[in-house]
């Protein structure tokens, strides 16, 4: 108690100074008084009286310093002291502090508003409790480790009830879009069947009723449904009396025994799931999309679980004889589901790391160049005694202070810059569907890189004023005083940096500059432009058998096809640029197997006229006709890349493909099929996906419940989705049209992720360019003052201002050139570095850059271009300057 009271008493000395210095004084004025009287009654003359005791009380300016020692702490007033003449500095030069000021804040506030969606999106954890020690469990093929495999569920079930590295092991597939009736209305909504422990295990009871028991995990007595607080909240209005209602999905009843929590938030799909139904697992059967959440018993790591399942699973594959066997896996839950979106993220991260980096060199060189011109103050401050570290410490403190005031603006800027990500970035290039928010670990965060900011900018700069010559420099005179040569080296190292670190960020923004180019250009393989598109997917016992699916779809074309201003109407499985529920192995008849499990295809259902409406260019053979129904020989077309995957250069027409079936996979056999055409490449999800292999198939030969229609209209696109509606509602009100797009939406949808990746790479070498623009004048500006004597005898002695501009340009273009040949070879070694994050893999939805080289040419030359322009700009207008100088002012310059 007796510390903390001490601790108060120093800081209450601290804050009344002047007054405590007064007191002090008074103080010690009366102890001499009181001395000299003493003196006087011993009978001393009033000159000795005073001698005496001035002499036994000794030096009053020492005192007082060691009674303010006592009182406050020196540290304090040194920092105070040091923050008062900072700002008195700074205020004295409005013009650089605000340069300085905004310089910090773009690179501050940039790096801010990236961690703030690395936070969100990556580190920020699961909305659950303890979401840390949740896990995925799932299968991997042994020889390619980052496949995922079909988890069977007897292989499920056996690691429900005999491992122990587990409180809770559950059980989900991934939500499917259903058709839910209720109210007299229908609309689609994601429906998720998860195991009777899935809130149990993420810790999440229904905030009402109850969760589901295991004995409602069975075929038929699964017919219950929890509904999301959300659909709850604005379906149904919060009815409290929902529990024990009845729903309708995809045509069959559906008891309300519970509302999910308000603080249910999976952030791993697309859409949050509005309704949970029990999942209903049979062992004989696959169930392709199940996977398998664990909670981490108290002292269990990932590893050991992961070795326990693999132990389960190798005792039940040796008892079922499976082959080729599988391999356990258990991984974080947070960053199984985040991984594949972590490397675009972190690429942005380091690209604005690069910028914050150039701000700080750039505000360092800004110092640089104001501690050169400072060199008499601190030489004259180290001769009065000001140490290394005093000067040092001086430096630093100003650039804190500037680093403060780039954080204040910065943060400003961050918030400004995350609303804004927000609203424009895809969502769907997103791994987590949580809200980017700028709360207090961003402003933390913000605090850290200022503080290491001011750290970076200030300490060369603190190091050179702390090294001055005192001597040298206190003896020239003021007039012809010019920095060092270390100074003038250590500047255009720092010029040189900015570039090099310039360029790289050039050059990324011309790959993605040169991407988005090809992306917009790229064919695509049909042509379709006004085209209307949505889906219907058909659902419930009334569409069980395929006769009665492929009556509602004859109606609704029949029905669309009437109405006025359509020209054409055609039926699909999947569009280019949606893609196909439907997909295959196949092998050529006759032939070796292409592998065990044959060619993985994309499998199109479509109707006869679906290539002619599409714009899809047939290569050879033809396309399909009405007479290609049930009754007919099985036929096919093929795209170009399956024709190459399957046959090389040999002519495909008349050859048969056999399906593999797969049943341990959840593939079934089906009817071989004759190879009647072959069709162009069309893109099949996003506009920089490799090709993928496609095999169309008549909708009648294989009916599918889920299609597109795609249809041209002149009908203004609000009149004709009501009729489209409408149309739809006629034939069956409990199948709703959702997905509702043209061609030239899903055009643009495609590209969006590659613009805004432009967009965002553009922006941060715009300021790059900006900030390295910015040293360049600083440097030539001040290269100009310095020398402004040394121009005016040259003049004077008949030199010409057009040499002097070339002279002072060819500096600035020298150290721009040795930071251009710099920034050449970080780039094509951070391209190197980068590459599998960066460009695509064939087959994958990965990569951010199409049809680019990492030694890209024109994307390098074109990065030099500008930066060159930029240093040329920044290069020319000071040293214009030099050009004009007065040859009798610049002899009188101070």
């Amino acid at each position: 108690m007796s510390k903390l009271a001490e601790f108060g008493r120093r800081l209450i000395q601290l804050g009344r100074k002047g007054k405590g210095d007064t007191e002090l004084a008074e103080e010690m004025r009366q102890h001499l008084e009181m001395k000299i009287q003493a003196n006087l009654r011993a009978g001393m003359t009033p000159q000795e009286a005073r001698f005496e005791a001035q002499r036994e009380f000794g030096n009053r300016t020492r005192l007082q310093e060691e009674s303010r020692e006592l009182w406050r702490w020196g540290s304090f007033e040194s920092f105070f002291r040091s923050v008062r003449y900072g700002l008195r500095v700074l205020r004295k030069s409005p013009g650089f502090t605000a340069i300085a000021i905004l310089t910090l804040a773009l690179g501050i506030g940039a790096n801010a508003a990236i961690f703030s969606v690395l936070e969100a999106q990556l580190w920020r954890p699961l909305p659950f409790p303890d979401s840390e020690r949740l896990v995925e469990a799932h299968l991997v093929l042994r020889e390619r480790s980052r496949q995922w495999d079909v988890l069977p569920v007897r292989v499920f079930r056996a690691w429900q009830s005999e491992s122990h590295s587990f409180t809770n092991m559950t059980g989900y597939l991934y939500p499917q879009n259903r058709n839910l009736t209720a109210n007299g209305s229908s609309e689609r909504v994601d429906v998720m069947a998860v195991s009777a422990n899935f809130f149990d295990t993420l810790g999440l009871a229904p905030e009402r009723g109850r969760a589901f028991s295991p004995d409602e995990e069975k075929p038929g007595g699964n017919h219950l449904a929890i509904l999301s607080h959300a659909l709850w909240q604005n379906r149904f209005g919060s009815d409290p009396g929902m529990l024990g209602r009845v729903i309708t999905i995809d045509g069959d009843s559906y008891t309300v025994v519970g509302i999910a929590s308000s603080t249910l938030r999976i952030e791993y799909f697309y859409d949050e799931p509005a309704i949970f139904i029990p999942l209903a697992m049979e062992e004989s059967k696959v169930m392709r999309n199940l996977y398998a959440i664990g909670r981490l018993a108290p002292g269990f790591t990932p590893q050991g679980a992961q070795t326990e399942l693999e132990a389960i699973l190798q005792r039940q594959l040796k008892a079922e004889a499976i082959q080729p066997e599988p391999a356990a896996a258990v991984s974080n839950l947070r960053e199984t589901w985040t991984q594949f979106g972590a490397a675009p993220l972190y690429f942005f991260a380091g690209a604005v790391a690069l910028v914050l980096l150039i701000a700080c060199v750039n505000t360092a060189g800004l110092l640089l160049a104001r501690g050169l011109a400072r060199q008499r103050e601190f030489a004259l401050r180290a001769a009065l005694g000001a140490g290394v570290g005093t000067l040092i410490r001086q430096s630093l403190m100003e650039s804190l202070l500037l680093s403060a005031g780039g954080s204040a603006a910065g943060t400003l800027l961050g918030v400004w810059l995350v609303q804004a990500m927000s609203t424009f970035i895809p969502a769907y290039t997103l791994p987590r569907r949580a809200p980017v928010e700028f709360d207090t670990r961003v402003v933390l965060f913000a605090i850290i890189i200022s503080v290491a900011s001011a750290l970076l900018v200030g300490l060369v700069p603190g190091i050179l004023a702390s090294r001055v010559d005192a001597n040298r420099v206190l003896g020239q005179n003021s007039r012809s005083f010019t920095a060092g040569r270390r100074q003038r080296r250590m500047r255009s190292t720092l010029v040189s940096i900015e570039v090099a670190l310039g360029l790289v960020l050039l050059f990324g923004a011309g790959l993605f500059l040169s991407s988005f180019i090809r992306l917009i250009e790229a064919p695509r393989g049909f042509e379709a432009p006004g085209a209307l598109t949505f889906r219907v997917a058909l659902r419930g016992n009334d569409y069980s058998k395929p006769e009665q699916i492929q009556r509602y779809f004859r109606q609704l074309t029949d029905k669309l096809d009437s109405l006025p201003g359509v020209h054409e109407v055609t039926l699909g499985s999947g569009l280019p640029l949606a893609g196909t529920d439907l997909w295959g192995n196949v092998n050529v008849a006759g032939r070796p197997p292409v592998s065990k499990y044959g060619l993985s295809v994309d499998v199109f259902a479509v109707a006869p006229n679906y290539f002619q409406a599409l714009g899809m260019h047939l290569l050879a053979g033809r396309a399909f006709n009405p007479h290609d129904d049930a009754g007919s020989a099985r036929v096919a077309i093929i795209n170009r890349n399956a024709a190459k995957e399957l046959f090389g250069t040999e002519d495909p027409l008349g050859k048969v493909l056999e399906y593999v079936a797969a049943p341990e996979r959840g593939v079934p056999a089906e009817p071989p099929v004759q190879i009647i055409g072959v069709v162009e490449n069309a893109q099949e999800f996003n506009a920089n996906e490799v090709p993928f292999v496609d095999l169309y198939v008549p909708f009648a030969q294989k009916v599918a419940p889920s299609a597109y229609a795609l249809l041209y209209s002149d009908v203004p696109r609000g009149t004709l989705s009501d009729a489209i509606r409408a149309a739809a509602y006629n034939i069956d009100k409990d199948q709703p049209v959702y997905d509702m797009q043209t061609m030239d939406d899903r055009i643009d949808e495609s590209v969006s992720g590659a613009r805004f990746n432009l967009v965002l790479v553009a922006g941060l070498a715009g300021v790059a360019v900006l900030l390295v623009a910015i040293g360049i004048f600083g440097t030539v500006s001040y290269f100009v003052e310095q020398r402004t004597q040394e121009f005016g005898i040259r003049l004077a002695l008949g030199a010409s201002p057009r040499k002097l501009l070339a002279h002072t340009i060819g500096q600035s273009l020298l150290t721009g050139a040795v930071g251009l040949a710099l920034g050449v070879a970080t780039s094509l070694a951070l391209g190197r570095l980068l590459r599998h994050a960066l460009y695509l893999v064939p087959h994958e939805h990965t990569g951010m850059l199409y049809g680019v080289s990492i030694y890209d040419p024109l994307s390098l030359v074109g990065a030099g271009g500008v930066l060159f322009a930029a240093l040329l700009l920044a290069s020319y207008l000071p040293a214009r300057r030099a050009m004009c100088v007065d040859p009798m002012v610049a002899l009188r310059h101070e």
